[in-house]
């Protein structure tokens, strides 16, 4: 981790920008809500841009949820300090209910939503955040007491300095490595006053309380664990990313084969991560299956008595044979959907289905009641146990049995699929780039963007 400043000193000159590419592009999106993590970035980024002799317009967008009275005004206070600047600003608001339960999450998926639709009203796919080391910590403090429930740490590399969020959008935390009061004392000295969110001291979040109970701790200590978490995480993804190509095919999107041989030559903990990730991909997961489930999958391929075998984990089926694994969705909770008209939506965490007809089209598993796919040919196809869990599209009184296949089979006009990794799609921490990257390659789909670091400091 490099050593950046503690104070308002030497802020610029660290080079907090430099690690980040903006080569091309006519716009970025900067987050500010009128606290003094997100004006400071603002502020910084701004004598940046008067740096350089070619920058990217700036445009600040503020989030008002809705959520405190105060909220409108403190929109308001960002877009007349914007004003004064010369800055583009725009006033956001999260509309729809607005329960208790889980509200942070949800306020933050909004917040999201909201800043991705602003870039793409700019014509960019670049935002900025102003999270800063103490977000990192506190994140890293909350992940670690889950992470001794689940058996996993990786998530204790806490955020990556840049993400993408639906194969399309980049939020960059440019301040990661700098503490908020080095922030605070940066505005003073600029003479720029911040507003202050009550709910940032209200202990019934826990990030609040883990925010208090930090005020004491060794950071530097905390601050050294998260660059060996991250050292770790990076170098565990770049094993396992060059070993998936060299031992796991992909037959029609839907079943993943193992070369046993290859695959046990593997250290465990590639293995661990390796199969780990084939689940969540051919199962259609968000997150990567419970360490303990890993685990048990492991096991299950190193047994003694290769001679043959089947268990259930993760959404899917292992079906072990003497030299090889067959890993595919298993025929249970397949959820049927229907695709309306002009409408797109994931179906089972691996499909993604675009309408762009004008009636509405369902989405089936090819072995649902025992469906067959369409004839082709004059010979009805009845799917192989694997192919049992692809999708079967109803149409227009026809049924299209899609195996998946790189053309996905013949569909009509205006209805589009892709296959769908629930995994990195959403959201892919720079951390797994390459391991999402390897991924793809061997279910053969689209690239993901390349992230915008320059080379310098991708590692």
């Amino acid at each position: 981790m490099s050593v950046l400043p503690t104070s308002a000193e030497g802020l610029q000159e660290a080079g907090i920008f430099r690690a980040f590419s903006f080569e091309g592009l006519k716009s970025v999106i900067v987050a500010v809500s009128g606290g003094s993590d997100s004006l400071a970035l603002l502020s910084l980024l701004t004598e940046y841009k008067a740096s350089r002799p070619a920058f990217p317009e700036i445009c600040a967008v503020t989030i008002d949820h809705g959520l405190r009275a105060e909220s409108a005004d403190e929109a308001r206070y960002v877009a007349s300090l914007c004003k004064k600047a010369g800055i583009t600003h725009r006033i956001l608001n999260w509309v729809g209910p607005k329960r208790d339960s889980g509200l942070p999450a949800k306020a933050r998926a909004a917040r999201y939503g909201l800043l991705c639709q602003a870039a793409r009203d700019a014509a960019t796919d670049i935002i900025l955040t102003g999270h800063t080391l103490d977000d990192q910590i506190e994140t890293f403090v909350m992940r670690s007491a889950r992470a001794h429930e689940q058996g996993s740490e990786r998530g204790l590399a806490g955020m990556a300095p840049v993400t993408l969020l639906d194969r399309e959008i980049f939020l960059i935390r440019p301040l990661l490595e700098i503490s908020r009061e080095a922030l605070r004392d940066y505005l003073r000295a600029k003479g720029v006053a911040w507003r202050d969110d009550p709910s940032n001291d209200d202990a019934k979040y826990e990030r609040v309380r883990i925010r208090q109970a930090l005020r004491s701790a060794d950071r530097s200590a905390i601050q050294r664990e998260i660059a060996e978490k991250i050292a770790q995480r990076r170098a565990r993804n770049a094993r396992t990313a060059h070993m998936l190509p060299h031992c796991v095919s992909i037959g029609d999107g839907t079943r993943a084969e193992i070369d046993r041989k290859y695959w046990n030559s593997q250290d465990e903990d590639v293995r661990r991560l390796a199969i780990g990730v084939l689940l969540a991909a051919l199962g259609g997961l968000s997150f990567l299956p419970p360490h303990e489930i890993c685990e048990r999958a492991v096991r299950f391929l190193e047994g003694e008595d290769q001679s043959g075998g089947r268990m259930t984990l993760g959404r899917c089926v292992i079906d072990s044979k003497r030299s090889k694994v067959l890993i595919y969705r298993e025929m249970r909770s397949i959820p049927q959907i229907t695709v309306e008209a002009g409408q797109a939506m994931i179906w089972d965490g691996r499909y993604r289905i675009c309408n762009d007809t004008d009636k509405p089209v369902q989405i089936t598993a090819m072995g649902a009641g025992g469906e067959r796919s369409r004839e082709e040919g004059g010979v009805s196809v009845v799917p192989a146990r694997a192919l049992q869990s692809a999708p079967a599209l109803h149409f227009d009184g026809e049924i299209f049995g899609v195996a998946a296949n790189a053309d996905h089979a013949k569909l009509p006009p205006g209805i589009g699929l892709m296959r769908h990794l629930a995994l990195f799609d959403h959201i892919l921490s720079g951390y797994d780039e390459a391991l999402a990257q390897s991924v793809a390659d061997i279910f053969r789909l689209q690239a993901y963007k390349r992230f915008p670091v320059n080379q310098i400091n991708k590692n």
